[in-house]
């Protein structure tokens, strides 16, 4: 396994707390935010709906498409139904919402409830009720993910504390600053899911401590991982740190953690918690918006559907003009053009890039310089994959096998000369075959 040191550097600051966006006149809240996943629309133009009430529900209710509801993010009227383009490129379905009427959640003190004398499959319908999904990479449904996960061994949850991006800090911050929220809502997966036991992935040095008594009904292990090396938060490289504690703590308990096992984040976890705990369904995400271009950063909770645009206009409006616009992380992120692209679930972090900062990236033949190889966490062949599925080559069955193995870390692509795009090439092959 190989690591980075300081690959991308983060902003020297955290953020001590999060700041409320500006609630926006209306909002675009998109149909269809799961990929491979088809969704029919309740509503209609015209029509009064409340803060958290169901927009659109799932086509079908089977084991292989049991997908989470999409809410509206606060009261008001539906302008419209239109198209919009996606943070990943996709053109989706959305409801326009006007901001009208009383809210249902906003600024009200909610009563929690004794979410441990819930059943587990009562917890599963409140997750999908409230419209919890899983971002722990991409978006996923977290209830298809329990209901396959009861039916394997080796059923453990691992939580991660920190993001898998350096240059996000997200997770990091809710990890920080909601600890005993997101263990909790860690507790309520867990009994979900019939969990073994729950694995906490902690970055070294954060302080951060778990209350064992929110978890008390399971075997517990905190695993402190160096978040500064790169890469260190993806499925590859967390399943050999976890055995490796296992082994200094000398057990058995968790050595079969393995893919079986969930794989979580902070966000996800503190939505579970608030679904669970709180009744409040999914209307708003922590976003980090920091970049070159603006005059000041913030962690945001945003409602969905808000714009870009308005969380620029919050951190004060654009020095200079952003060359471009990165969602969820310079390294695993993805770009967008539109500052009319609305905020979903998935959606972390934004940075807008000045063009000062961004390098050549015009695209040249591969020189076969072997770099890509050399530097691969998971020692695979990437400019001889990228090759095969870029030119449309056969490609031999123990070299397909390998793409199963990549992590995505795009740190081929930082070493790169003829600054192809072997992670992303990579990334649709897996797609294309659902590897």
């Amino acid at each position: 396994m190989k690591t980075i040191s300081s690959l991308v550097r983060t902003e020297e600051k955290s953020f001590p707390e999060a700041v409320n966006a500006f609630l926006p006149r209306s909002a675009v809240v998109p149909v269809n935010q799961i990929s491979k996943k088809k969704y029919r629309c309740v509503v209609s133009k015209g029509d009064t709906i409340e803060e958290g009430q169901v927009l659109a529900v799932p086509i079908k209710n089977t084991l292989d498409s049991v997908v989470s509801a999409i809410n509206a993010p606060f009261p008001g009227e539906v302008s419209d139904l239109i198209q919009c383009r996606l943070p990943d490129g996709r053109l989706a379905q959305a409801v326009k919402i006007s901001v009208k009427g009383a809210f249902s959640y906003l600024g009200k003190k909610l009563a929690p409830s004794d979410w441990q004398a819930l059943k587990e499959d009562d917890i599963l319908k409140q997750l999908l009720a409230k419209g919890v999904t899983n971002t722990f990479f991409k978006e996923t449904s977290l209830v298809q993910q329990i209901l396959s996960c009861k039916i394997k061994q080796g059923r453990y949850l691992v939580v991660r504390m920190f993001d898998e991006d350096p240059s996000r800090l997200t997770d990091a911050f809710i990890a920080k600053t909601y600890t005993q929220e997101v263990t909790e809502g860690a507790a309520i997966v867990a009994k979900a899911m019939k969990a073994q036991g729950i694995v906490f992935l902690l970055p070294k040095k954060s302080g951060i401590t778990i209350d064992n008594e929110l978890v008390q009904d399971f075997a517990v292990l905190p695993v402190e991982i160096d978040s500064r090396k790169y890469p260190a938060g993806f499925t590859q490289n967390i399943i050999p740190a976890v055995r490796k504690a296992v082994k200094n703590a000398h057990t058995d308990f968790f050595s079969d953690i393995s893919t079986n096992c969930i794989f979580v984040d902070t966000e996800t976890l503190f939505a579970v918690y608030e679904a669970v705990v709180f009744n409040k369904p999914v209307m708003e995400r922590f976003v980090h918006v920091t970049g070159g271009c603006l005059r000041a950063a913030a962690m945001f909770r945003v409602k969905i559907g808000t714009t870009l645009q308005d969380l620029a206009r919050q951190c004060g409006g654009f020095k200079t003009k952003p060359a471009k616009i990165i969602i969820n992380g310079m390294i695993n992120g993805m770009a967008v053009a539109d500052l009319s692209t609305p905020i979903t679930r998935r959606v972390k972090s934004l940075m807008f890039v000045p063009a000062t900062q961004l390098c050549n990236q015009t695209f040249a033949p591969c020189i076969q310089c072997g770099k890509c190889r050399n530097v691969c966490p998971e020692q695979l062949f990437p400019d001889l994959l990228s090759y095969t599925m870029l030119y449309n080559r056969p490609i031999e069955k123990e070299l397909a096998q390998t793409v199963a193995l990549c992590s995505q870390c795009g740190v081929c692509n930082s070493v790169c000369p003829s600054r192809i795009p072997l992670s992303q090439i990579i990334s649709l092959y897996k797609e294309k075959k659902d590897v």
